[in-house]
Formats: C-alpha cells, structure tokens, sequence
C-alpha cells in the first residue's frame, strides 16, 4: 500500500508541473523595435505563456529564465538557482502570483555584453523544474 502511495504521489507531483508554451524571444533596440541583426539589439525580450493547471499549487513562484548565446554561455545578470542538485545561472527572475489560471509572462534583460549571432537558447525554470524550452537563431 505504500508503494501505491509513493507512485500516486509522484504522478500527482508530474501532473502538478507547470509548463511554459509560446516562448519568444525578441532583439529589440533602443526605440524597443525588432532588431534586424543582434548587434544592434539593446534589449532582449522573453514572451511566453504559464498553461493552466488546475492540479498545481496556487501562491507565489519564482521564474528563472537562462539565455544562452552560441557558445554556450548563460547571458549574465542574475544569480543561481538550484535545478537537479546543482547552481544554475540566471538571466532573469520573476515572482508571479500563480491562480491555476494561464498566465502570460515578458521579462526583459538589457544587453550588458557583446552578442554574437547565431543561435541562442531560451531555458525557463519553475519550483526546480525546466517548464519549457526553445532555440532562436539570429544574424
């Protein structure tokens, strides 16, 4: 029976999980117009959608966003954060008020450091969970 226990547990948990959809990411200048080419990008802006979920706990969380450029490196400006038993970089941060309900998120980061083009990647973290994740290429 407490076997049966643990692995409903764990399935409620899974069910529980957040998940992020329609993730952007936008090179934006200083008239916060689309940059055409990554040089000219003065702040980058990070779009996407917290789905609903009618299992998960409802209060604050924390959403932590990493950008890494082409080479692998996470776009600084923040802290770490604990993800599978070791310090993850940050871009960004959010605390949102999470109702079970869709939430939709933009979270800016200007640029502090020289861009190269190529393709950069979107990670996004929630309660110690990777909740979504996307590549864009830029020029």
């Amino acid at each position: 029976l407490s076997t049966e226990k643990a692995s409903l547990s764990e399935k409620v948990a899974i069910a529980a999980q957040l998940d992020a959809t329609n993730i952007q990411l936008k090179a934006l200048k200083k008239n916060n117009k689309e940059a055409k080419k990554i040089k000219d990008c003065k702040t980058m802006q990070v779009n996407f959608t917290v789905t609903r979920n009618v299992t998960a706990t409802n209060g604050t969380r924390t959403v932590y966003v990493r950008i890494q450029n082409p080479g692998g490196n996470t776009l600084s400006g923040g802290g770490t954060f604990a993800y599978e038993n070791r310090n993850l970089e940050y871009t960004m941060k959010k605390n949102i008020e999470y109702t079970g309900e869709e939430t939709s998120l933009a979270l800016y980061w200007t640029v502090s450091q020289m861009l190269e083009a190529g393709d950069y990647r979107v990670s996004i973290f929630v309660d110690g969970n990777m909740i979504g994740s996307r590549t864009f290429s830029f020029n």
